[in-house]
């Protein structure tokens, strides 16, 4: 039974390193600026990699966020952190686009899109989570996949925001572009790189 415990307790190590540097600067027309990592919120989640840049462009920004985790049991989905900041949630959707140019797998992509509000402020957030093999913009789902995919290879988060206004359609257009042209290169470590 110690033995059983001990074994659920421990950390899967990482298997794969991701490579956020692959991730373009420049997107289109828009100027990425890297952001420091807040380590609070690294320490909580237990990540073994994250990173965050907002892209700027002259009409606008979307500020993207990657976290990697090979044990997926400390990681938990953005989600839940609108609500438990203050944020109403006003909208809450499944997407699935083509997958892109230079993909990795010819699977669509998945996404979850999440319209908040919090006083004045008015937010697009999409979340899609990543696996060899795939996206989901379900959580349970991709639960599921790191737990019986390889070992160690675990899960990624790509995490896009960007400001609403009173037509959303733009908005949610501009994450669905982006994630389209940030899916390819955030996940090549597992495609490029074998398991050590």
């Amino acid at each position: 039974m110690v033995v059983q415990v001990t074994h659920l307790k421990r950390k899967t190590p990482a298997q794969y390193s991701p490579d956020f540097a692959a991730v373009p600067m420049q997107i289109g027309d828009y100027q990425g600026h890297q952001l420091s990592v807040d380590q609070s919120i690294y320490r909580f989640l237990e990540a073994d990699a994250m990173t965050e840049r907002r892209y700027e462009s002259k009409q606008d920004a979307v500020k993207m966020t990657l976290i990697y985790g090979a044990e997926w049991r400390t990681i938990h989905s953005p989600a839940g952190c609108y609500p438990a900041g203050g944020w109403q949630v006003v909208t809450d959707e499944q997407l699935k686009m083509p997958a892109p140019a230079g993909s990795p797998t010819s699977e669509p992509l998945e996404a979850r899109l999440l319209h908040v509000r919090k006083n004045e402020v008015e937010l697009l957030a999409m979340f899609s989570f990543c696996h060899p093999g795939g996206t989901t913009g379900d959580w349970a789902k991709q639960g599921w996949k790191v737990a019986t995919g390889p070992r160690g290879a675990g899960g990624l988060i790509i995490s896009l925001t960007t400001l609403a206004t009173n037509d959303l359609q733009p908005a949610r257009q501009r994450l669905m572009w982006f994630l389209q042209q940030v899916y390819p290169h955030a996940v090549q470590f597992w495609y490029q790189t074998s398991a050590s």
